[in-house]
């Protein structure tokens, strides 16, 4: 049974405490300059007021949503944006769920709403379509309080990781053979690990289900091995500048793996592209879910 926590979907009061006893050390220095200056939106604001105590920058976020911002499921040019929407707006309501400017149930009823238009997937809808569905369901689950919502996201979780192969991949990801097919894999692995990062902090352990010895971790570990190798991947030519800004741009869930994980082949991967931040995918990973450096020595220790 699941235990909801109010503070963030991924991260907790211990994460803030760790970025701010830290704040001068790397990489939490560059990550906390980026959360001061980065552009507005929903999610770097709710940041701000959660994570700096910012009291306006939490009431803008607070009344964008309340203005019904982004609940109109036919705004959306497509499916997955809608789904993408979907999880950022209960990452932001949960960042300013306290806010005085908040009032969570008028929100909730059109989130509702939005999240029940969804759960038909259309026609010729991709394993990513899909997956992405129950992260939907698993954040929407929390922000709401239904368990019902939250388990349909969690079985969408455990059926996935029995569909992942050995050495990682996802069939349903890469048949076709076409260059998307990377793109798909990735998609599915990074909704994967922000809904067991999301699970976790409400009590439920994804993060160590595994069928046959394959568990989440396992699709992360094969999806980074392409960010050092993209010639490498067997199913099509992938171009290696774009999948590289596919890391840059959409690579913050990766932060999450190795602050539970640390892989050794994953460091090189966030020292060059941090500070990582995607609204669906995390937030400012790199401020919630980062180790801090090691601090220099002197000469002799």
């Amino acid at each position: 049974m699941p235990n909801f926590q109010h503070f963030g979907l991924y991260f907790t009061a211990d994460h803030l405490h760790t970025a701010q006893k830290y704040a001068d050390r790397e990489p939490f220095q560059t990550a906390w300059a980026y959360l001061n200056a980065a552009p507005d939106d929903l999610v770097i604001n709710g940041l701000r007021y959660r994570l700096s105590e910012n009291q306006a920058a939490g009431e803008q976020t607070a009344r964008t949503l309340l203005s019904g911002y982004g609940l109109d499921l036919n705004a959306y040019t497509s499916y997955f944006d809608a789904l993408a929407a979907a999880v950022t707006l209960a990452h932001a309501a949960e960042l300013v769920r306290d806010h005085s400017a908040f009032d969570f149930n008028i929100w909730a009823t059109g989130y509702t709403a939005l999240a029940d238009s969804l759960q038909q997937p259309p026609e010729g809808s991709t394993i990513v379509e899909q997956v992405w569905l129950g992260f939907v369901n698993l954040v929407s689950g929390i922000v709401l309080e239904a368990e019902d919502r939250f388990e349909a996201g969690c079985e969408t979780f455990r059926q996935t990781i029995a569909q992942i192969r050995p050495e990682g991949y996802l069939a349903a990801a890469v048949d076709g053979g076409d260059e998307a097919s990377f793109q798909r894999q990735y998609w599915v692995v990074a909704a994967l690990v922000c809904m067991a990062e999301a699970a976790a902090h409400a009590g439920v352990d994804l993060w160590g289900y595994n069928y046959r010895g394959i568990s989440v971790t396992t699709a992360a570990a094969y999806v980074t091995y392409y960010y050092y190798y993209p010639t490498q991947w067997r199913w099509a030519t992938i171009p290696e500048e774009p999948t590289k800004a596919l890391f840059k741009t959409f690579g913050s869930f990766l932060e999450i793996v190795y602050h539970r994980a640390r892989p050794h082949d994953l460091k090189l991967l966030l020292d060059e592209q941090r500070p990582l931040y995607n609204a669906a995918l995390g937030g400012l990973t790199t401020l919630t879910h980062a180790h801090p450096a090691k601090e220099r020595r002197g000469l002799f220790g």
